[in-house]
């Protein structure tokens, strides 16, 4: 009755640090993890690495939780009755087989349902692809079918369960989203801190992190539920029964592992199936919390009505990123995005990791990742100085935001229309130099952050000085990208080179009616009382070549 167990079997096909390739057991890969072993899953691909990730360190959270003495252990023995002890209606494992076929018996990532409702798993996926939140079909790159399940692939169905059952959005009738997510079309996003790299030692982090945190999350656990019962509180999701209906949020764990969606796997006549029923509701009924439900890899948006983020496609552009970072009045980091106090002081360089698959209407909308270098006085910066570090960088972006949309644009349509009385509205002229200025917009976002740390460095500087540092960055890079820019792109001018002369000169106009004394010293910088500069709010005041 039962197969595949996540706790004997080796499901896990895996790359050791040695190159040595190997199939793990559940306890094995954390044993190794645990002993900071940097671990290559073999059929992970990009977009589930978090989820999975996630899924590892809450497991071990939630194993680990109470102890006295909660240091992961590097044993696999160990490990595994940890687990069991997670399930302890379910000494013989049930919850941790991929098939149970007693489905009013728990299955891994499979709740049970009473017998009156086996009926209700009227549809069937058979590959890894179409349990995946990737929207599949004939004529995507995404195809259906792609992945059969297979016993020799069974980590493939895994991480696809684990992305299904705690990072799904809403995907039509009977198919909600997991609770960890701000409306059924949001994403959950995963923002976190890393030192040490490699799968081992950042697994290591979260955890030790989340471990010294017990307290402060029960606190605020409390605050949120004062009637809960904490005793009670439901940890591996996929062992309650579920036949309709959600449970209260009070009764859940923060850290649970959730199943936001009814599903048991069967094998018929040597195949592997994932037979799929519709819910009435979410299975957390925490609509109202819009997300806030103490994830510690999301950022909240406070308010009136605190939410999760939902990421977009420019969510980790410089622009959002630096605000989600940096704006403490609009943005609450989570947890694990911040240092600790033995972090912050221990002079090393951290790297933030942003990552989040976005949702959209009946699909996703792409995976972005970004990872971001930390200076040690950034870390300190954030936490003993946060509003001065927030302003600067708001600063930065206005800064750019002159440079690329007033400065480098207004360049670029003169050299585009070439004469004397430039047609600043021409559509066919905005279309041209659009991907010019896409492209310096690249480049400062590329440039951004490194920029601005630097201002923070080992030897920091006030504002103005950080201010002329961006400044003469954008400057220099401006009159690069206009110097491309000028080889490609069309003129209405009959000399190039008098059209290139015009823009040039405009250019060095703008730079310094925009920015006056944050540029540096130049002899081709015009004097104060100079011609007037043309731009698009002041057609009439064209430069000459």
């Amino acid at each position: 009755m039962l197969e595949h167990s996540l706790l004997t079997d080796g499901v896990f096909r895996a790359t050791g640090a040695d190159g040595a390739v190997a199939r793990l057991s559940l306890p094995q890969v954390l044993a190794r993890l645990s002993a900071g072993e940097d671990l290559a899953f073999a059929a992970l691909r990009p977009h589930q690495r978090a989820p999975w990730h996630a899924f590892l360190v809450q497991l071990a959270y939630l194993a680990l939780e109470g102890e006295d003495d909660p240091t992961p252990p590097t044993d696999a023995a160990a490990w595994a009755d940890k687990l069991i002890a997670l399930t302890p209606d379910h000494a013989d494992g049930a919850a941790w087989c991929l098939i149970n076929a007693n489905w009013q018996q728990p299955a891994f990532l499979q709740p049970p349902c009473s017998a009156q409702r086996v009926a209700d798993f009227k549809r069937t996926a058979d590959a890894a692809q179409d349990i995946d939140v990737l929207v599949t079909a004939r004529h995507h790159d995404e195809k259906t079918g792609k992945l059969p399940l297979g016993a020799e692939t069974l980590d493939a169905l895994v991480y696809a369960l684990v992305l299904l059952q705690g990072w799904s959005a809403f995907l039509g009738a009977g198919n909600y989203q997991t609770m960890r997510m701000n409306g059924g079309f949001s994403s959950r996003s995963q923002f976190r801190l890393a030192f040490a790299r490699g799968t081992g030692r950042e697994f290591l982090r979260d955890v030790d992190v989340l471990i010294q945190s017990e307290g402060r999350l029960l606190e605020v656990f409390v605050k949120q539920h004062p009637d809960a019962d904490l005793a009670a509180l439901h940890r591996l999701l996929w062992l309650a029964p579920w036949d309709a209906g959600s449970l209260p949020l009070a009764a859940v764990h923060p850290l649970c592992l959730e199943v936001c969606r009814r599903v048991r796997l069967v094998s018929e006549n040597g195949r592997l199936l994932l037979r799929r029923a519709g819910s009435d509701a979410m299975r957390v009924a925490a609509k109202d919390r819009r997300g806030d439900v103490m994830d510690p890899w999301v950022p909240i948006v406070r308010g009136d009505e605190p939410k999760a983020l939902t990421a977009q496609a420019h969510s980790l552009g410089y622009r959002s990123l630096q605000a989600l970072f940096f704006d403490s009045a609009r943005f609450q980091l989570p947890l694990l995005a911040q240092p600790t106090e033995a972090e912050r002081r221990s002079n090393q360089q951290g790297t933030w990791i942003a990552q989040v698959l976005v949702s959209g209407d009946g699909g996703t909308d792409g995976f972005l990742k970004r990872e971001l270098p930390v200076p040690q006085p950034v870390l300190m910066q954030v936490v003993d100085a946060p509003a001065a570090l927030a302003a600067r960088s708001q600063q930065f972006v206005n800064l750019a935001g002159t440079a690329s949309g007033k400065v480098l644009r207004s360049a670029l349509l003169q050299f585009v229309d070439g004469g004397d009385e430039v047609d600043w509205k021409n559509r066919d002229f905005t279309r041209a130099v659009e991907p010019w200025v896409d492209r310096y917009e690249q480049a400062i976002d590329e440039a951004f952050f490194v920029q601005l740390f630097d201002t923070f460095g080992h030897s920091p500087v006030d504002d103005t000085a950080a201010f002329k540092q961006w400044v003469t960055w954008l400057a220099d890079t401006a009159r690069a990208h206009l110097a491309s820019a000028a080889q490609a792109l069309p003129t209405r001018d009959g000399s190039r080179l008098f059209a290139r002369a015009r823009a040039e000169r405009l250019l060095r106009l703008s730079l310094h009616k925009q920015f006056g004394a944050l540029l540096p010293a130049s002899p081709q910088m015009p004097a104060a009382g100079a011609a007037p500069i043309a731009t698009e709010s002041q057609a009439e005041d064209t430069a000459h070549g």
